[in-house]
């Protein structure tokens, strides 16, 4: 797979996951903050986590899937992708240092948000060649 290629797979894969974590947080915050453990006390945590958990990630899939539609983004799309699957990393690695092993669902996440960081690292340092 030529280089061009594999760096549009990994933006369009990264923008097809925020845009279903987004969409299914819009849609249903509620049920989606319970698969966490987290209940939402009224319209105000429901109105900030749809914001923050479904439109803030939808917006993020959207520049990816933009960024892998045209060559002269191609960079900057996999630095944003990068950038945020490492944020993501990170902080469920403080998390897992503070506040212990998360369970199945958190730790399938975390290695999840580590594939796409690596698959991130990956494109970018072969784009960049």
């Amino acid at each position: 797979m030529n280089v061009e290629r594999f760096a549009r797979l990994v933006l369009g894969l990264s923008a097809l996951a925020f845009a279903g974590i987004g969409a299914a947080f819009l849609v249903a915050p509620e049920a989606m903050a319970a698969r966490v453990g987290v209940s939402l006390a009224g319209a105000t945590a429901a109105n900030d986590v749809r914001a923050v958990y479904g439109g803030l990630q939808l917006g993020i899939a959207a520049f990816l899937f933009h960024s892998a539609r045209r060559p002269e983004t191609l960079r900057t799309g996999l630095a944003v992708q990068l950038f945020t699957f490492a944020g993501l990393a990170a902080a469920r690695l403080v998390s897992l240092l503070l506040d212990g092993n998360p369970g199945a669902l958190g730790l399938a996440l975390h290695a999840a948000e580590l594939l796409g960081f690596a698959c991130g690292a990956v494109a970018r340092a072969r784009l960049l060649r």
